[in-house]
């Protein structure tokens, strides 16, 4: 594999698993990678105790993250060893490990699953949907960063001015997000039709540089709710900050929901980002 694509995807997988643990307080935060032969391959972590789950290859289909690469859908058991819905291929090392309850979502790019991204704490506690849903829009955002990446490998980024293999880090493309959702809100405060209009304009060319062919419309309304939903707006502070009342911005959301496909917020966030109408 090309060094410079490792190191770029290395530092966007490091970035989401460090932004993860912080972001949810729970200890241990890992990052499988799909290997050829469609095993996993552990390849970066953060709060591992001990050696026992670094690099460990796991075998197709076996535990969590052969269940998730296979049903492509997140995964959580609250005692891994005595879980039902897996394989226990791999309980010594979770056991040398310490670790009892684990969730695990897929990091799909490009319709393949790249990876798995993992959290889990060193005693019997169940992670809640909360948990899961910060380790789904994790994944969500590590799935832009390297889609992004390849992109800019391939020389399909325009009009970004960037040099050939200049990838922007997470840091720098978080930024990029929250510059889109707050141009976004700016738009909605602006009565001027033709202002509003050009502020939208740019609003689009921050979400150009991944070519995504967009087949689902979403109204400038619908855009201006999934864009406050991506800073982790709750439905009344979208309303506040769009000026309508809670009960339009769920309309709103569940209009997205229906042409997304999506089955909560975060994922038409993400399946937003897939067509090109967020970063």
């Amino acid at each position: 594999m090309d060094p410079q694509r490792l190191k770029d995807d290395e530092e966007a997988i490091r970035a989401a698993l460090t932004t993860l643990k912080t972001a949810t307080g729970i200890p241990v935060t890992m990052y499988a990678t799909v290997l050829p032969d469609s095993r996993l391959q552990i390849s970066a972590w953060v709060g591992l105790r001990t050696p026992a789950l670094q690099n460990l290859v796991i075998e197709a289909g076996a535990g969590v993250g052969g269940r998730v690469v296979s049903s492509r859908r997140p995964v959580g058991v609250s005692d891994y060893t005595r879980a039902s819905i897996i394989s226990h291929e791999h309980d010594k090392p979770i056991q040398d490990e310490g670790l009892h309850s684990i969730v695990a979502v897929p990091v799909i790019v490009q319709r393949d699953v790249r990876g798995v991204l993992y959290v889990g704490v060193h005693s019997p506690v169940r992670l809640g949907d909360k948990v899961i849903e910060e380790v789904t829009m994790t994944a969500r955002t590590l799935e832009q960063d390297l889609a992004v990446n390849s992109a800019l490998r391939r020389g399909d980024v325009s009009g970004s001015g960037a040099k050939p293999g200049r990838v922007m880090n997470g840091a720098e493309w978080e930024q990029v997000r929250s510059t889109h959702s707050k141009l976004r809100m700016l738009a909605n405060r602006v009565g001027d039709e033709d202002l509003r209009k050009e502020i939208e304009s740019l609003c689009d060319q921050l979400v150009s540089p991944v070519r995504v062919k967009q087949t689902t419309k979403l109204s400038a309304r619908e855009l201006d709710v999934l864009a406050c939903v991506a800073l982790g707006h709750t439905n009344v502070e979208a309303a506040e900050e769009m000026g309508i009342g809670a009960e339009t911005v769920k309309s709103y959301l569940r209009s997205v929901m229906r042409k997304l496909g999506a089955h909560t917020r975060y994922e038409a966030v993400n399946a937003a980002r897939r067509i090109g109408a967020l970063p």
